[in-house]
């Protein structure tokens, strides 16, 4: 620890610490464009200078290391005369014209610095040329117009997400900001996750769908957890008058520095399926409203008419760990149906827990992908299913990490590595044994085979292996084409040998909550044929293929969805389901942490959680639902510690 003084306050701070840190730490403010604490520090604006007792000139706080016994003063007449310059030459090089910006009033960093520094007008006069507006992006424009090169953008796309996309050209005041050197956003590699946008601090960067449908203080902020993939990560959503508009990822959050994917910020807000507003059941071939009650009599009298044997119940993996446990309550406790199982052929979070019964907890979290330098990942698609797990590695040094990657089909996660061993295919068992040999340091007689050519490929490979000894933190990362029953034993003498040199262990467990599925006792691989009775609890989900394959050849088919789809069409009875937004509910990720997703709208009058639902129809039948999921769940053997 170093201790100095932030206008004639004492502070300590950790050694490395910055002047800005210790200023904050002190309690004061000083403004920041360039500057995000997520980021390494880039001293490009020069907002945040102060002076330091003895420096021949002021210093940029952001960059600048604290010392022992600093003297540092952040508002003195120099430092007010200088932010004032500062900001009086950024708004004069380019179109700033406020009342016309999406990111105005309190939106926008630069206009609330000069805010906070008491101008309010432009102290010189805008002599800027007019740039070129990109619109060719799905889902942001970038306005270079508004842009103040801050780098924030480039950085984030390039030391948080590992894309490289964005990039700096020109020279001086005709600096622009651009994709792959200078093609159109829609064109080029970025695949729109859209932190750049977030991060932004002035209208360069925005949103399509949520541009002018008010300000930051006009939205209603509901910090909730995203449930499009089980990894669980922390977004905010943004409301006003029951609408979604905007979703963004929590930055307070430490997790994965409160990164999202397109799959977590966009996909929800592109919602176009048509609703189901009111139950509906088939007459004469048509779908025709009915009541709720008269609904939910018809199911219960179709459930009580047949055997248990006779009928089948599914689940979407999107579904909270409340209305999977009322699921699982219902169909497989009270009615013992013939199969109580989700939608999907992943078998991931079920082949966990079963190994959980030998290794007990032998996972790690995904923090160990963060401090990683090495990746060995079997039958993982992190870039397509994962992508921002796929961004803790991808922003790994290129020349420094080493990959060694087994897929079923290529995917781009190779191309940001030089130290890389990559095959496709299911050769699992051959490449655990090939890494076992050079890690005990003998030559593996099976190398060739797997290596073929003398490609730069090959080098490549080679190099790796030759490496091995030096992977002091690596991670084995397991996916649904590894993770299968019929590959158990090479699984668990993967997972005694990484217990054996030090390495970490991560499954990633297939969809959004099957890893909780799994837990309660629902199948999570059902081989979906045909019965007398099914009912499809699909809420918003979109389910695969061949459960829609096994639906057609059913009886009376019941389905609960948010949506008119596929399966709506075809079903016999229709319930209408509450989407993601509009419940509240707990989900487990794939790493075993707990999170509540809080309500952020309010459903219609007719739309009811599967939960809900469960419960009208266990009164009809007589029974009472056990909801007491955390019991159960918890109680469980686990792959990981449930946090």
């Amino acid at each position: 620890m170093i201790k100095l003084t932030v206008n004639e306050l004492p502070v300590e701070v950790e050694l490395g610490s910055t002047i800005l840190q210790a200023v904050q730490k002190a309690g004061f403010n000083v403004p920041t464009l360039c500057y995000h604490p997520k980021l390494v520090p880039y001293g490009a604006c020069r907002l945040c200078l102060v002076e330091v007792e003895g420096a021949r000139t002021m210093q940029p706080s952001c960059t600048v290391p604290a010392t022992e016994g600093m003297k540092v003063h952040t508002d003195t007449e120099k430092t007010k005369a200088a932010r004032h310059f500062v900001l009086s030459m950024l708004f004069s090089e380019r179109n700033h014209f406020c009342m016309y910006c999406q990111s105005t009033d309190g939106d926008c960093d630069l206009q609330q610095a000069a805010y906070n520094e008491g101008m309010n007008h432009w102290p010189i006069t805008p002599a800027y040329k007019p740039y070129h507006v990109d619109i060719s992006h799905p889902d942001f424009i970038l306005d270079n117009n508004r842009c103040i090169i801050c780098r924030r953008c480039v950085r984030t796309c390039s030391e948080l997400v590992g894309n490289h996309t964005l990039g700096i050209e020109e020279r001086g005041s005709a600096n622009i900001l651009v994709a792959d050197g200078n093609v159109p956003l829609g064109e080029s590699t970025c695949i729109s996750c859209g932190n750049c946008v977030q991060i932004c601090p002035t209208g360069a960067l925005f949103d399509r769908r949520s541009m002018y449908q008010g300000r930051e203080t006009d939205l209603t902020h509901t910090k909730s957890v995203c449930m499009d993939c089980s990894i669980g990560c922390y977004r905010v959503v943004k409301t006003r008058d029951n609408r979604l508009v905007r979703i963004d990822g929590d930055m307070d959050a430490t997790f994965a520095d409160g990164l999202l994917c397109e799959k977590g910020r966009y996909n929800p807000v592109k919602e176009s399926r048509v609703r189901v507003n009111e139950p509906l059941i088939r007459r004469d071939g048509e779908l025709q409203p009915i009541s709720w009650e008269d609904a939910l009599n018809v199911v219960s009298t179709q459930l009580k008419a047949h055997d248990s044997a006779e009928i089948k119940a599914y689940i979407s993996g999107r579904q909270s760990i409340e209305n999977l446990s009322a699921f699982q309550s219902f169909f497989k406790e009270n009615y013992k149906v013939g199969q109580t199982a989700l939608f999907g052929h992943d078998e991931s979070a079920a082949v966990s827990v079963e190994l959980a019964r030998e290794f007990g907890a032998f996972e790690s979290n995904l923090g160990a992908l963060v401090d990683a330098d090495a990746a060995i990942v079997l039958g993982a698609d992190l870039i397509k299913d994962y992508p921002v797990a796929g961004f803790l590695l991808k922003r790994k040094p290129s020349d420094l990490f080493n990959l060694v990657m087994v897929t079923k089909e290529e995917n781009k996660l190779a191309d940001n590595f030089s130290n890389r061993l990559v095959t496709v295919g299911k050769n699992f068992q051959q490449i655990v044994d090939l890494l076992s040999c050079y890690k005990e340091g003998g030559a593996c007689p099976e190398t060739d085979q797997i290596i073929e050519s003398e490609s730069l490929k090959a080098h490549r490979a080679y190099q790796l292996l030759e490496s091995i000894q030096s992977w002091y933190h690596a991670v084995v990362i397991i996916g649904k084409e590894f993770a299968k029953f019929e590959n158990l034993e090479t699984l668990k003498k993967l997972i005694r040998y990484s217990q054996k040199v030090g390495w970490k262990v991560v499954i990633l467990k297939g969809d959004t909550n099957s890893f909780a599925a799994s837990l309660l006792g629902l199948e999570l691989n059902p081989e979906v044929g045909d019965s007398p009775v099914a009912f499809y609890a699909l809420g918003d989900g979109h389910a695969c293929h061949h459960a829609l394959v096994g639906m057609k050849n059913s009886g009376f088919k019941i389905v609960q969805t948010s949506y008119m789809d596929e399966f709506a069409e075809l079903a016999d009875v229709v319930l209408p389901c509450k989407i993601w937004a509009e419940e509240e509910g707990h989900y487990l990720t794939t790493d075993g942490r707990i999170e509540l997703n809080r309500q952020a709208l309010t459903a219609g009058s007719q739309q009811r959680s599967v939960s809900e639902v469960l419960t009208c129809l266990s009164e009809k039948s007589g029974f009472s639902l056990q909801l007491d999921w955390q019991a159960v769940v918890t109680d469980k053997i686990s792959s990981i510690v449930l946090a």
